[in-house]
């Protein structure tokens, strides 16, 4: 054991270290731009998820439409909106740019269309009037095409048939357009079923394709059997038949229409088998031409008539004993400088398929159709059928050629030259009225009421000199009985009695016949003038009669009336 006392105390412990770890001190204020950028990030990224390609439609004009305002619409959804109008470089058209939905992406192709819906008012009816309060907007029909496409040319007006509408389209062909219009309504019975979505002429044909659309269900009444025609307007007729009016709506008289129908005359197997789409119909002008049976190829005729035609038109019926069996096609004057007159050609074409089975009983296997119908028509001339212009109408003074048997008719046969057959006619009724009228008046002329007046004249005359010389006697006469006896006087009176009978009697005839104003010379007189003004009534009768037959009904118009013009011009 040791007395150090260092030695003995313990060794202490060395003092630990202490470190202080350094805190980030963050202010919060800083959360709020953190947060900022946050949300903005989240705000794009769904943006760039949501936000769809960009295209460019050229229109010609950018009325309606503001850039950020106005939408892009399929089916009345928001698939878009416009991001800017720019005019384009040669100032024909202006870019609008549209940015699409993701969700729209695929409506990008090359066959999809674009349009601006406006209010529009037209013959086919009104639309877009829901745009007058939220705005014009951009309406898209979708493709189908698997192309994607950036840039494309706007429609004008909405397109008639839009991808997906049920229902079919048909061709038609037609001669004459009328008042038809792109959205022209199409009617069955009436009912509207369709409407007419596009027409274009064809130069090489002359004719017109006119496209129709008719809408599901009511396609499956288009079948092989069906015949279309144009329904136009109203349909004013007047014939033998009386006033007949046919229309098929109020829309159709203003806008013009197209109506349809099954023909009677098509087999049971066309009417069962709907028509495909490829199927091209002919348009007919009127409901009885589409309806009508068919004729086949018409027989063209000739006929020649020596008198006028006046009321004849080109389209008058052909009739056969009741029955049309053709029409009018021209009417044109042919010189014959043989004869130095100016006769009347008129060309007609003919359906002998509407006579009926009576052509069969001169049908001939061996020879064609054409052949047989000639022989036919020529059996029946030789027969006696003849052709004749007749009245059809006495009020409008219309006429028509008829086909009839004239048993007094000379005999003569059809002759064939330049592909038409001439058929032999005969002058009509009215024909043979005027110059029986003309042969009256020419009588009447020759009858010499001059010379008859004038020796009238000279037998009155006569008769007033006889009754003078008369007087004279009776005035001796009677002083030669004052001289004689009362007994002879006595006689002498009785005598002087019948004598002045006698000598009033004379007087009356020279008052009633010899002076220049007795009522017999008047009569006379009369009755001659009344005569010539008859002779020349007829005359002008027969004239007028020639010019306008029709009067013979309804009578002569009314004249105008004078003083009201004066009244006018005054």
């Amino acid at each position: 054991m040791t007395d150090d006392p260092i030695a003995a105390e313990p060794p202490r412990p060395a003092h630990p270290a202490i470190v202080r770890r350094q805190r980030l001190r963050l202010s919060l204020v800083w959360l709020v731009p953190i947060a900022a950028v946050v949300i903005g990030i989240v705000l794009t990224a769904r943006t760039l998820l949501q936000t769809g390609p960009e295209i460019t439609i050229e229109f010609r004009t950018a009325e309606g439409i503001q850039p950020g305002r106005t939408e892009v619409r399929y089916k009345e959804v928001v698939i878009g909106r416009v991001t800017d109008v720019a005019l384009k470089r040669n100032r024909e058209a202006v870019i609008v740019s549209v940015e699409l939905d993701k969700s729209a992406a695929g409506l990008a192709v090359m066959d999809s269309r674009f349009w601006v819906v406006r209010p529009r008012v037209g013959a086919s009816g009104v639309s877009g009037l829901n745009t007058l309060f939220s705005g014009a907007y951009i309406g898209v029909d979708a493709g189908v095409s698997e192309d994607t496409q950036r840039r494309f040319i706007g429609l004008e007006a909405a397109p008639y048939v839009l991808r997906g509408e049920p229902g079919r389209s048909f061709e038609l062909t037609a001669t004459d357009l009328g008042s038809l219009d792109v959205g022209s309504p199409v009617y069955y019975r009436r009912a509207r079923v369709g409407r007419v979505v596009g027409y274009e002429l064809d130069p090489q044909r002359d004719r017109l394709s006119v496209r129709v659309f008719v809408e599901a269900p009511h396609d499956k009444l288009v079948n092989q059997g069906s015949r279309f025609w144009n329904a136009s307007g109203v349909d004013l007729s007047f014939s033998a038949n009386g006033l007949q009016v046919n229309t098929q709506s109020i829309a159709s008289v203003l806008a013009g229409g197209i109506a349809f129908a099954t023909s009677p005359s098509a087999a049971a197997s066309a009417v069962a088998t709907p028509a495909p789409d490829t199927r091209r119909f002919f348009l007919f002008q009127t409901e009885q031409a589409a309806l009508a049976p068919p004729d086949g190829p018409p027989l063209r005729l000739r006929m020649v008539f020596m008198q006028s035609v006046r009321g004849l038109a080109p389209g008058a019926p052909i009739d056969l004993l009741g029955v049309e069996i053709g029409s009018v096609r021209s009417i044109s004057l042919d010189y014959d400088p043989k004869r130095r007159e100016v006769p009347v050609e008129v060309m007609a074409d003919i359906y002998p398929p509407r006579v009926g089975s009576e052509r069969e009983r001169y049908a001939n296997a061996d020879a064609g159709a054409a052949r047989q119908d000639a022989a036919f028509l020529k059996r029946m001339v030789e027969s006696g059928l003849r052709a004749q212009v007749r009245s059809g109408n006495l009020l409008t003074g219309q006429l028509y050629v008829a086909f009839d048997f004239m048993p007094k008719a000379k005999q003569a046969t059809l002759v064939e030259a330049d592909g038409a057959l001439t058929m032999p006619t005969v002058p009509s009724a009215f024909a043979d009225i005027q110059p029986q009228l003309a042969d009256i008046i020419n009588r009447i002329s020759q009858v010499p009421f001059d010379k008859i007046g004038t020796e009238l004249q000279a037998t009155l005359e006569s008769a007033n000199v006889a009754t003078k010389a008369l007087q004279k006697t009776l005035t001796r006469a009677n002083a030669a009985i004052d001289k004689l006896s009362p007994e002879a006087q006595g006689a002498i009176t009785d005598v002087r009695k019948t004598l002045e009978a006698a000598r009033q009697a004379l007087e009356s005839i020279d008052r009633n016949v010899a002076q220049p104003d007795a009522p017999l010379q008047r009569n006379a007189n009369q009755a001659l003038s009344e005569l010539q003004r008859a002779a020349q009534s007829l005359r002008v009768l027969s004239d007028y009669l020639q010019q306008h037959p029709e009067s013979i009904l309804r009578g002569k118009p009314a004249d105008p009336d004078v003083t009201r013009s004066s009244e006018g011009t005054r």
